[in-house]
């Protein structure tokens, strides 16, 4: 199921099905700090254009705009509510609802990418802006920021009086931002996703997600311009100190440290992460935008039926002018 020199972990596919199979609602947790105010704002500096001004409220996730009528988030989530909220946080100025058109696609409201949890929906209105999509070959190594929207970090995970990282705590609904480095891509059956790692960085903005962070989005620097590279989808969980099943002591938690825990699940089984004198730090997973991007750009550059008919004109009268020429 997964392959590749990029996939490093080997207990991924643990990981992303204990993640689904979890469905806990948490938010991005920060290295820095517990403050739940923290990163709530608009990044400022040369974070300022790096698409928190393009993500809107879809529900109790994240969407992100991506066409005049488009925007993209995970397929997981669910259909929601029906509007897509660019907040006053987002745009800063006003409040503004946008309404899912579920006319499109021949009635089903929104185009499913193949072979990947990347979801596309169309809306009856207009964005005035949208964030221009990666199209690289790698996005290894490059810096990145990620949206999400739940709790801050909670109480601290300790393994042999060491500090090895926090505890998921309930989702507050608020948007947050944080910063990291994409590490590698996997290939698995979800399609190809970037990863990240939470390691043990002070003042870096460093920032692990959980599963609330779901359809949040992800954008790296491309020669100067931030543009779309990823959609939230999964993290490394549930974890454990033993591989009893039915004793319900697994827990959810952004760890900078793996080493010395049991990562999996009850039911798909456990595996020990040797504790080394390296850390071995978790890490998040977002679906690719670049292999995706011809076909995402498909749905969102047809032309309305309106604007089609205008071209159609515009030809005829470019053959009569030819004509004429003759």
């Amino acid at each position: 199921m997964f392959f590749g020199m990029r996939l490093r972990d080997p207990w991924l596919a643990r990981s992303l099905a204990c993640l689904l199979l979890a469905g806990q609602a948490r938010g991005i947790v920060l290295y820095d700090t517990d403050d739940p105010g923290a990163n709530t704002e608009a990044p400022a500096g040369i974070y300022e254009s790096a698409g928190w001004g393009w993500q809107g409220l879809f529900g109790s996730f994240l969407g992100t705009m991506i066409g005049p009528r488009h925007f993209i988030t995970a397929g997981h989530i669910g259909a929601q509510d029906g509007v897509f909220l660019s907040s006053a946080l987002f745009n800063g100025v006003a409040d503004a609802a946008y309404h899912v058109d579920a006319t499109a696609n021949g009635g089903t409201g929104y185009w499913d990418i193949a072979g990947t949890d990347l979801r596309v929906y169309q809306i009856q209105e207009t964005f005035s802006s949208y964030a221009p999509l990666y199209d690289g070959a790698d996005e290894t190594g490059l810096e990145m920021i990620v949206f999400g929207r739940g709790g801050p970090r909670g109480a601290e995970v300790t393994l042999g009086g060491d500090l090895k990282g926090w505890l998921h705590t309930a989702a507050d609904g608020t948007p947050r931002w944080g910063l990291n480095t994409v590490s590698g891509i996997a290939d698995t059956g979800f399609g190809p996703l970037l990863m990240a790692e939470f390691d043990a960085v002070a003042g870096a903005h460093e920032a692990a997600l959980s599963a609330g962070d779901s359809g949040g989005a992800v954008f790296v620097l491309d020669g100067g311009v931030w543009k779309l590279a990823g959609i939230n989808f999964s993290v490394d969980g549930l974890f454990d100190t033993n591989a009893v099943t039915g004793d319900d002591s697994e827990f959810a938690a952004a760890l900078f440290d793996r080493g010395g825990f049991y990562q999996g699940s009850d039911g798909g089984g456990w595996s020990l992460v040797p504790d080394m004198a390296e850390d071995a730090p978790a890490q998040m997973y977002a679906s690719r935008i670049a292999p995706n991007v011809a076909e995402i750009q498909g749905i969102t550059l047809v032309p309305e039926p309106a604007g089609a008919f205008l071209l159609m004109l515009a030809g005829l009268a470019g053959l009569a002018g030819l004509g004429r020429r003759r």
